[in-house]
């Protein structure tokens, strides 16, 4: 093809300029080489966060379990990051009292919330083999890492579809969980991941449009021309009742029962059912923030935001809780909804010194120098320009 070109003989010789400027990541599998065959064989762990806004009792992250041999997912909303430990501790009890099986081994990132002392001290006490993805690898644990983006991406589509506020990001992960337990995987072949871990099949009846106006029963004691229900908005199901949980805007609270009528086309108006104004809107998105320099910190990976209304209601009274009430939207604490936000005044701008300006002088021509460009002069005064000190001469 070429003629002159020297005959190289050391074409297999190593060159370290090469491989500094064009050096490329090594590829991964098509698909992960093992597959745990008994439940908590492998269990794998992420952590997602910080959300914005954070939820009504604070939560800015939930951590996410994910069984390898089922594919069943356990979720915790959690404040900060350092309590992550414990709501994994939480979580295994709960599911080794359930499956009668010890957890064998547990994979995760590198992030400082799974390395602590104190929690691998517990690891190696209860006999947990772990295992770690290399530092900005997230590849390497990708079944949960997909299942995050996946639970992600459906929470902002209830939270969209309703219109509801993007406050509610907790009741809308905790339900797409829900959801995602309930439906078919092809990382299972013909059963549900509730089925898998279960061993039956699930009931999907009582499932509900999330986000749809809902009208609770009132149980508490009624004269007879008051109304015998309380309308609100469908946020989840409890967890251990066979009831369903509905936010009162009105009373800023959780209403938990199992007496409840639905009307799944209609979502809730904010301006006429609530009587306020209108709601301002806000986003919910997932912030990466990691800190340089050390290792496993993940990947950021962007999310788009979703804009949705944030409820303003008008001075609502605060009633007692009635039986089956809880105290707090989409949180299992107290700590109240909504807080009267105060807006601080605008500064008062300092009015500008007005310039007092002198009579031209009468020999003006004489000064003019050659870039005069014809404008008509000014002149200010200005006091004490010498100082103190008395002129010279």
């Amino acid at each position: 093809m070429a003629r002159g070109l020297p005959v190289i003989s050391h074409v297999g010789q190593f060159c370290d300029t090469c491989v500094i400027t064009k050096h490329r990541r090594a590829p991964f599998p098509g698909e992960a080489q093992y597959r745990a065959q008994d439940p908590l064989e492998l269990v794998h762990g992420d952590l997602c966060g910080p959300i914005a806004p954070a939820t009504p009792g604070g939560r800015r992250f939930f951590l996410l379990l994910v069984d390898d041999a089922t594919r069943y997912m356990w979720v915790a909303l959690l404040t900060t990051k350092g309590a992550a430990a414990d709501a994994i501790k939480h979580l295994q009890a709960a599911a080794e009292k359930k499956s009668g099986k010890k957890l064998r081994t547990l994979r995760t990132d590198n992030g400082r919330e799974f390395t602590v002392a104190e929690f691998a001290a517990y690891c190696a006490k209860e006999g947990i083999q772990r295992h770690y993805s290399a530092p900005y690898t997230p590849q390497q644990n990708g079944v949960v890492e997909r299942r995050n983006q996946t639970v992600v991406a459906m929470a902002r589509a209830l939270l969209k579809q309703r219109g509801l506020p993007a406050r509610f990001w907790g009741e809308a992960v905790v339900t797409a969980v829900h959801l995602l337990n309930r439906a078919p995987t092809k990382a299972l072949n013909g059963v549900t991941p509730y089925e898998a871990w279960h061993g039956k099949a699930p009931e999907v009846g009582y499932l509900r449009t999330f986000g749809c106006v809902a009208f609770t029963k009132d149980l508490s004691q009624l004269k007879k021309l008051d109304d015998r229900s309380i309308p609100g908005i469908f946020i989840g199901y409890a967890d251990g009742a066979k009831a369903y949980r509905i936010f009162d805007p009105a009373a800023q609270r959780v209403r938990v029962s199992r007496d409840v009528v639905f009307d799944e086309s209609r979502r809730w108006d904010w301006i006429k059912d609530g009587g306020g104004q209108a709601p301002a809107e806000e986003e919910f998105a997932v912030e990466h923030a990691w800190e340089e320099g050390i290792e496993g910190a993940r990947t950021p990976t962007p999310v788009s935001p979703v804009s949705s209304p944030s409820p303003v209601p008008s001075a609502p009274h605060s009633p007692s809780p009635a039986p089956g009430e809880q105290g707090s939207s989409g949180t299992e604490d107290s700590t109240p909804l909504f807080q009267e936000e105060t807006t601080p005044a605008a500064p008062i701008p300092t009015p500008a010194p007005e310039i007092e300006h002198a009579t031209p002088l009468e020999d003006d021509e004489g000064r003019l120098d050659a870039s005069y460009d014809d404008e008509p002069l000014r002149y200010r005064t200005m006091e004490n320009i010498l100082g103190d000190d008395s002129p010279p001469g």
